[in-house]
């Protein structure tokens, strides 16, 4: 048994009020780990340590939440595109299903080192891959994280369906050998993907208390309604979380009366995938009737505004949801950077563009509580992390208050939404072990992975380029299918701007 002593440190303690609240108010207080968890949190605490740690003039908070973000395609494609819609972006991105193990290691070790200096203690990262992720590769972004020293909820991702049985109108208007091509992918059976998902949770599923795992169908659109059902109950059974992207972009909400006559959020309900253990990442083109559904399953809404807004998707109803009392996230989903603090500082001021009345605004508390307790909700970690607590988890985070983002000494909450980067970390405690020192992240050699990275990129790009060939022979159709989704009414505007509805015609 390892205890260890924290002194005098400044802590806000993020823990669950009455009225739904936070407690952020600041106090003074030393905190006594054992082994992997907190163990007493008191003004003054007397007791015997293996070691000490004279946190004054230190803030003392829980690490943050990213719960929902896609470590290989964020780190190979860093920076790759821009002004272009979440259908058009994606025709880009190669599958990762060619690169070897190494290649996956690499960047969800880079990611992990960018979060864990930045004060994310936990992610929940997706592992896209086409048309399914290896047990190899699972293995190799698991034990990345291990090293590096963060907490992982680590998706098996599904999607059994061409591309254009997914989206409305492009099948009318692919040649015929651009739709064999499409067709001719080969997909998991449901029992061979069934199979593997168990065998992964078995390997992986706690491993050194800080990996977990969740199933995730891509989107109800992109998963058979049979491969649903299978996940609905393999979620059940193992009591762990789905992981789903629905109404990101307009073209999604057409995708639903279009293919099925009804919402994506509906059609995932009557499938089985809509539950209280559901995490729905961006939903941003909600209704009202799609709100009251995901309130009633007691699902979550993670609200990625950074790449919302570079992916030309819009911006998520949050004060509707927050109304509704649905939980809500916040994730980088991979976007350029896996800093939260880029989230964080959005998150909060996007909403007053989209709102006249400020006193509906979030504030910085409610920002906050989506970075920690509504991330910890999103993947069944909420008895584990998210606040400094006896019984929880020791995974905080200490920041320097004689910092330029902290003085003067003003609102902390406040302060830490909108004036600091992660400028001001200093130490990072996850499971109780110091996983980060004055910037410095212990478990591994940041240059070398870099370097690594740096050297294995010419292996990738010209495997990139010829993707890239075949992404130009499908824009022509898929721009058409763009223009014909824009062009259809629906009920939710999910642009600011009073011409937002009927947005320019690509090329124009």
């Amino acid at each position: 048994m390892t205890r260890q002593l924290i002194r005098n440190a400044t802590v806000l303690p993020f823990t669950p009020q009455a009225n739904g609240n936070l407690d952020l108010t600041p106090r003074v207080a030393d905190i006594l780990l054992q082994d992997d968890r907190i163990a007493e949190v008191a003004p003054r605490i007397e007791a015997t340590a293996d070691s000490v740690l004279d946190a004054t003039n230190h803030l003392l908070v829980p690490g943050f939440i990213d719960a929902h973000t896609h470590s290989t395609l964020g780190i190979l494609e860093k920076c790759g595109y821009e002004a272009l819609p979440l259908e058009l972006w994606m025709l880009y991105l190669p599958s990762d299903q060619p690169l070897d193990s190494r290649f996956h290691y690499l960047c969800a070790a880079i990611a992990g080192l960018e979060a864990l200096k930045a004060g994310t203690t936990t992610i929940q990262d997706d592992l896209y891959a086409l048309p399914c992720q290896s047990p190899e590769q699972f293995a190799a972004v698991a034990q990345a994280y291990l090293d590096v020293g963060l907490r992982a909820s680590l998706s098996l991702h599904a999607i059994n369906k061409p591309l254009h049985h997914t989206v409305p109108y492009l099948a009318d208007y692919l040649d015929a050998d651009l739709k064999r091509e499409l067709e001719q992918t080969e997909w998991l059976t449901d029992d061979d993907w069934v199979a593997l998902y168990r065998s992964i949770h078995q390997e992986w599923h706690g491993k050194d208390g800080r990996i977990t795992t969740m199933l995730a169908p891509s989107a109800a659109q992109r998963v058979t309604p049979e491969l649903m059902h299978r996940i609905a109950e393999l979620s059940e059974t193992y009591d762990v979380p789905i992981h789903t992207h629905l109404l990101e972009t307009r073209t999604q909400a057409i995708t639903g009366p279009e293919l099925y006559g009804e919402s994506v959020v509906a059609y995932a309900k009557r499938h089985g995938i809509l539950t209280h253990r559901t995490t729905i990442a961006h939903g941003i083109w909600l209704t009202d009737a799609d709100i009251e559904l995901i309130a009633e399953a007691g699902a979550t809404v993670v609200h990625n505004v950074v790449s919302n807004h570079r992916l030309c998707s819009g911006i998520a109803p949050v004060r509707r949801l927050l109304d509704a009392g649905v939980n809500v996230a916040i994730g980088t989903d991979g976007t350029d950077s896996f800093n939260l603090f880029n989230v964080i500082k959005m998150a909060g001021m996007v909403h007053s563009v989209a709102d006249a009345n400020y006193r509906r605004y979030p504030l910085a508390q409610d920002v906050l509580k989506w970075a920690t307790a509504g991330g910890a909700r999103s993947a069944l970690l909420q008895d584990q992390v998210g606040a400094i607590a006896p019984g929880m988890k020791a995974d905080f985070v200490l920041y320097d208050l004689n910092s330029i983002s902290f003085t003067p000494l003003n609102q902390i909450p406040i302060q830490l939404v909108y004036a600091e980067q992660g400028q001001s970390v200093r130490q990072v405690f996850v499971d109780g072990k110091l996983v980060v020192d004055r910037g410095q992240v212990l478990g591994v050699n940041e240059a070398d992975l870099l370097a690594e990275l740096r050297d294995k990129m010419e292996t990738y790009r010209p495997y990139r380029e010829a993707w890239h060939q075949w992404s130009a022979k499908m824009r022509p159709a898929m721009d058409r299918m763009y223009d014909q989704a824009m062009a259809q009414p629906f009920p939710v505007n999910g642009f600011s701007g009073s011409d937002a509805a009927s947005p320019s015609p690509v090329g124009a």
